[in-house]
């Protein structure tokens, strides 16, 4: 029997803990529960969660401190981070801190199985030691050029190994930010790109019963199931790394994204991988078909 994975939540209101704590139950976790900062981080320390969720706003210790503290002491715990309406400012302080993802008040089942999908794609799979690749990743050749399949659970592993190698000397809050945009971009070309599942296809796919069983569907079918994706990671002088992704899917018009320099469209569910990929970068760039993506980051 596989073992339930336990979340650490933490808010400030009994309502929400009690409401978001049994939705989460129902989502077959083991939740814990911590009414402000300061009991959050001893039960962090105490219960060894593996993921956490918890409000920005609260008494004693606010959310952005717990999450900075959650991962200088285990950056492998993936946390997520509830915002109010109108905090789009914290939002991004949180991304750039290391938080996983952020959702809104009031908080919807939406975008809540979008959270626990992000932060389970984070965590480190168990039996895979830090420096290795699960079987499902190919080391094409010694410039840092990668083939991987339609394995969602492999992202993480993949970018830790990758930016190890290229970026592994440089600003570690700069490498996370990297991270970020490669692991959010993957995630994407697997998807959308290889795999061709439509934002209304996902979006239907979390309202029943999540991403998983459609990914299996979609890359046991003939059409999709010898498709690949390719990731080319460059270190270039003055600490500049380039970092190319391209999927052998149809593309799409890029063109038709929402606009990364809006703050408020982070809120918006269509194009979110992206928009949060575009502010951890310095440029994010497509090629005319839509299925090669290319960031830079200047460190």
């Amino acid at each position: 029997m596989t073992k339930k994975l336990k979340i650490l939540l933490v808010d400030d209101e009994q309502l929400v803990r009690e409401e978001l704590g049994g939705l989460l139950q129902d989502e077959g976790y083991e939740v814990v529960t911590g009414a402000d900062g300061e009991e959050g981080l001893a039960l962090f320390r105490s219960e060894k969660p593996d993921m956490v969720i918890t409000d920005v706003r609260m008494p004693r210790r606010d959310g952005l401190s717990v999450a900075m503290t959650i991962r200088s002491e285990d950056p492998q715990v993936p946390v997520t981070v509830i915002t109010g309406h109108g905090n789009e400012t914290m939002a991004i302080e949180a991304l750039r801190a290391g938080v996983t993802d952020f959702i809104k008040k009031p908080v919807n089942l939406e975008d809540l199985t979008a959270a626990l999908l992000r932060m389970e794609a984070a965590r480190r799979p168990a039996g895979i030691a830090e420096g290795e690749l699960p079987p499902t990743v190919e080391l094409v050749e010694h410039s840092w050029s990668y083939r991987l399949d339609n394995d969602l659970r492999a992202v993480s592993v993949v970018v830790d190994h990758v930016l190890r190698r290229c970026a592994g000397d440089l600003n570690p809050a700069e490498v996370q930010e990297l991270s970020l945009a490669v692991r959010e971009l993957l995630i994407n070309a697997i998807e959308h790109g290889n795999l061709a599942v439509s934002f209304q296809e996902k979006t239907e796919a979390m309202e029943r019963d999540g991403m998983g069983p459609l990914i299996a569907e979609r890359s046991g079918l003939h059409h999709y199931m010898g498709r690949r994706v390719t990731l080319i990671a460059r270190r270039q002088p003055q600490n500049k790394v380039v970092v190319q992704i391209a999927d052998e899917g149809e593309g799409f018009d890029w063109r038709a994204l929402p606009d990364p320099s809006n703050a408020m469209n982070l809120l918006s569910s269509h194009g979110r991988g992206i928009l949060l990929a575009s502010i951890s970068v310095d440029t994010l760039t497509y090629n005319d078909r839509g299925n090669e993506v290319t960031v830079v980051k200047q460190f």
